[in-house]
């Protein structure tokens, strides 16, 4: 709400409103909410998944991940940024070898679009761009001339859900502003909609040209593939880029206090409450040679039947800092409610603490990391502060997440005044 400066916690608040009087209670709710779903569940752009999965385990994947999209949308936004960049450095090293081969072909590759299959022992490995490049080269394998209208076939892309809900998120914003315009408040709900509707947009723009939903790939046939030929391309297209940033938690494969689970792309065995990890598919000389590594992370996803959609051990540098500057862009636009009134005194001030809090925990975690970098990677005390802040941001962000409901228990009364829209149309006598 953008508050007046003559209203204080004492003046008259109300609680719910009707609808036929005009804007109502369930009015804002729900317009708030079907933007946040809508734009949640239609810029998801998730990766080909396990070719056994039935319908409903791949409806439960999504919805998993628009559940994540929702509580940290500038983490999604930064996956889509990294899936990006690897799709479109594809471009440059790939034309040698496919001709035909766009930002589309990219993304369709890191997605898990091509998967080789080794007749000898009938292994399905799934490969990303820089292994099918490094096969190309090598005279090992010839890339499939699949072109960029049979990908987008196999797509299930609804560019018309796509437009509807850009168009909707549009309107959300012309009747924020126009209720700025005209000194009407917004409720905190709406307010925490805008800065969820910038971070969307821009992950739209970065998963444009990946298909969507799609359940099918690309196999190329291999009589074999040896465990020297294994061991060589991981040798020179992992261990070059093997090594995590030095601030950043190790991940499981070379920590016991690894951070794969935090993504929730692991398999959990609950009876023992572990991690299930997937080096035992790996040969016995290429899981000697890429152990305890961040070359041992991807390795082991050649021999997944689907890609995560989350690959930690290539984030490096230029990922954090999307991610940082996307917290700042999301979390800073909370403050657009600094002046809002609130229920109680309380609330107000617990809103004020968490925003600048989340802030703070942004801003903070790039320092921790450098007076802590001198520790051994997998030390305890130099994981714990990262794992403090993302407790704490985990919580705070919950806090607002529940303050934006409950905030609707008692607002000003004008809140519920209608935009009029009747003083933007010229008046013609």
């Amino acid at each position: 709400m953008v508050a007046y400066s003559d209203i204080s916690f004492d003046d008259h608040l109300i609680g719910y409103v009707g609808e036929p009087n005009g804007r109502g209670t369930f009015t804002i709710v729900w317009s708030c909410l079907a933007v946040l779903l809508l734009n949640t569940w239609t810029v998801l752009h998730l990766n080909i998944p396990h070719p056994k999965w039935k319908a409903w385990r791949i409806y439960m994947h999504k919805a998993k991940w628009a559940f994540v999209a929702l509580l940290i949308p500038e983490g999604i936004m930064t996956v889509a940024f990294n899936q990006r960049r690897n799709a479109k450095s594809s471009i440059k090293y790939m034309k040698k070898y496919a001709p035909q081969w766009t930002l589309m072909h990219g993304f369709y590759s890191e997605m898990g679009g091509f998967k080789v299959r080794d007749e000898s022992n009938e292994i399905l490995y799934t490969f990303r761009a820089v292994q099918l490049h490094w096969l190309a080269e090598n005279g090992i394998i010839e890339i499939p001339p699949i072109t960029k209208k049979e990908i987008r076939d196999r797509s299930k892309a609804s560019r018309v859900a796509k437009t509807l809900a850009c168009l909707q998120s549009a309107w959300f914003l012309l009747s924020s502003l126009a209720r700025v315009v005209q000194h009407l408040p917004l409720t905190t709900f709406e307010v925490a909609t805008i800065p969820f509707i910038g971070i969307t947009w821009v992950t739209y723009y970065l998963w444009w040209n990946k298909p969507v939903d799609m359940e099918t790939f690309t196999t190329i046939h291999l009589p074999s593939l040896s465990t020297e030929d294994l061991c060589r391309m991981a040798q020179e297209t992992c261990f070059s880029k093997a090594s995590g940033s030095w601030y950043r938690p190790a991940l499981k494969e070379t920590s016991t206090r690894g951070w794969d689970f935090y993504w929730f792309e692991k398999s959990v065995n609950f009876k023992h409450l572990s991690i299930v990890r997937s080096n035992h598919l790996l040969p016995q000389e290429l899981r000697e040679m890429v152990k305890h590594s961040y070359a041992e992370a991807r390795v082991c996803s050649w021999f997944l039947p689907a890609i995560n959609e989350f690959q930690a051990a290539e984030w490096n540098n230029i990922n954090d800092i999307a991610l940082v500057l996307g917290g700042w862009f999301f979390n800073g636009l909370h403050l657009v409610a600094w002046h809002n009134i609130f229920p109680t005194e309380v609330e107000s001030l617990l809103w004020k603490i968490s925003v600048c809090l989340m802030l703070g925990y942004i801003a903070m975690s790039m320092p921790f990391a450098v007076l802590l970098a001198w520790l051994p990677e997998g030390s305890f005390l130099k994981d714990l502060p990262i794992w403090c802040i993302t407790v704490c941001y985990a919580v705070t962000r919950f806090y607002l997440i529940v303050e934006v409901f409950i905030g609707l228990r008692a607002v000003p009364p004008a809140v519920y005044q209608s935009v009029n829209w009747s003083q933007y149309i010229p008046n013609i006598d």
